[in-house]
């Protein structure tokens, strides 16, 4: 009895087990394992959605769009690594129909958001970063011959499958919130910043897939749905 009840009490040191003595039984109710809160799992989810600028811009009739789809994943609900990729599709006339610019090539982007409301109540308010990416294929007609100034010779114009590629970053804030159940809705601003391209000497893209329109900078941003497990 002694041994046992040694036994008891550095358990219950460790593990603090409750110990009851009744006549000749002895009842010993072991501790139950508490599930850590929510708030402090690592993962805590995956998503999955699409935005629907760029497919309400497609069904209007936009000379451009860009149709993209994404996948994160929720860590400690603070750190969303995120995957956003999409398809950029042109078919722009220049002014005054001097020429036609298409384009229809995939884009990738790579980031991180990160949730600044400290309260674990559904609705996040992120700032993230992304890295973008895209190699593509575009044309640039006319519907009429280039007339050379110096030597007045007219001359079609009609290039196609001319070699893009580009790279950017982003820098982005949005909101989100709980629709229902499973579903959410949120929307985002970027500022986005042109690190490299590469055109062809006949011209430059005037739309690059997933960045936009062509300049050193610009502006974006995403109305998306989403669907997190």
């Amino acid at each position: 009895m002694a041994a046992l009840l040694c036994w008891c009490s550095g358990a219950v040191a460790q593990d603090t087990l409750s110990v009851e003595v009744s006549g000749d039984s002895i009842t010993v109710t072991l501790p139950k394992k508490e599930r850590k809160p929510r708030e402090q799992r690592l993962l805590q989810g995956v998503a999955v959605g699409a935005d629907l600028v760029g497919w309400v811009m497609k069904a209007a009739g936009a000379d451009w769009a860009m149709l993209e789809v994404l996948a994160r994943v929720n860590l400690k609900d603070k750190y969303f690594p995120i995957l956003e990729l999409g398809l950029g599709e042109a078919d722009h006339s220049g002014n005054d129909q001097d020429y036609q610019y298409n384009v229809r090539a995939p884009y990738f982007r790579v980031g991180m958001d990160y949730n600044i409301n400290k309260k674990h109540n559904g609705n996040r308010m992120f700032f993230g970063l992304r890295y973008g990416f895209s190699f593509f294929n575009y044309d640039l007609t006319s519907p009429t011959p280039l007339t050379d100034l110096v030597w007045k010779e007219s001359r079609p114009f009609d290039y196609e499958s001319l070699h893009g590629a580009a790279h950017w970053g982003e820098v982005v804030f949005g909101l989100e919130m709980r629709l229902w159940k499973m579903i959410r809705l949120g929307w985002d601003a970027r500022i986005k910043f042109r690190f490299t391209q590469k055109t062809d000497e006949v011209g430059p893209p005037w739309l690059i897939p997933g960045y936009g329109k062509n300049d050193t900078s610009g502006w974006g941003g995403t109305f998306k749905v989403l669907v997190e497990l």
